[in-house]
């Protein structure tokens, strides 16, 4: 009896899967832009107490809205050209309906509807951020922004699927097969001190409201 009691302990321990390692953090190159430019501008030579150095951020902000307005109306042009095909196939799509309490509702639309919709979205993401910019700009006196987003704005924009695949002409397999999710908005502080800290949640977010704060800073000095 103790025998077999053994060899089935044995094989249990055999058998048993090995713990699993929790999945180390992606770093993105997007995680290291926010800090650097918030909390590295000064060392940078960007003075926005100069007029000159001013003038500069809001043009450079004002030719990324203009590239990303452009992209868009690009894109919206392209599906129009595509529709014929992309009206073949359906594809199921899985959404929360805001009228009904937030209640996920699946829709059947085709491949020109889906995308369609897509580049509306990428649309009104890029009129909303440029209206928040603007806002702290003008009315708020915060000026790191205007950089932040320059930066930014075009980078999330270029990351969407849609743009993947009708502005640079990628093939929607894999990760880029329909239906398209969006991307899941992480804080990039506490990302970078779980990838150096060992996740540190409590670090990535200390992080953020120092720069949140020198941000603020900033913006205070032009009053």
């Amino acid at each position: 009896a103790r025998s077999t009691m053994a060899d089935t302990e044995a094989k249990t321990k055999k058998t048993a899967a090995p713990a699993s390692a929790p999945e180390a953090p992606k770093l993105k190159l997007k995680m290291f832009i926010a800090p650097l430019l918030l909390l590295g501008s000064k060392k940078m030579g960007i003075d926005y107490s100069d007029p000159a150095i001013l003038f500069k951020v809001r043009a450079g902000f004002a030719c990324a809205m203009a590239l990303c307005i452009s992209a868009c109306a690009l894109m919206y042009l392209l599906v129009h050209r595509r529709k014929k095909k992309l009206t073949e196939d359906k594809v199921q799509v899985t959404s929360k309906d805001p009228m009904d309490g937030g209640k996920e509702k699946v829709e059947s639309l085709t491949l020109f509807e889906h995308d369609l919709r897509e580049v509306q979205k990428a649309f009104t993401n890029q009129v909303f951020g440029f209206g928040i910019v603007v806002a702290m700009h003008v009315y708020m006196k915060v000026n790191p922004p205007l950089l932040l987003q320059t930066v930014m704005l075009p980078m999330n924009l270029f990351d969407m699927p849609v743009v993947q695949v009708h502005l640079l002409g990628k093939k929607p397999v894999g990760k880029l097969a329909r239906p398209w999710k969006p991307e899941e908005k992480t804080n990039p502080f506490g990302e970078m001190a779980k990838a150096f800290g060992g996740g540190d949640k409590d670090a990535g977010a200390e992080t953020a409201k120092i720069a949140s704060a020198a941000a603020k800073k900033e913006g205070k000095k032009k009053k």
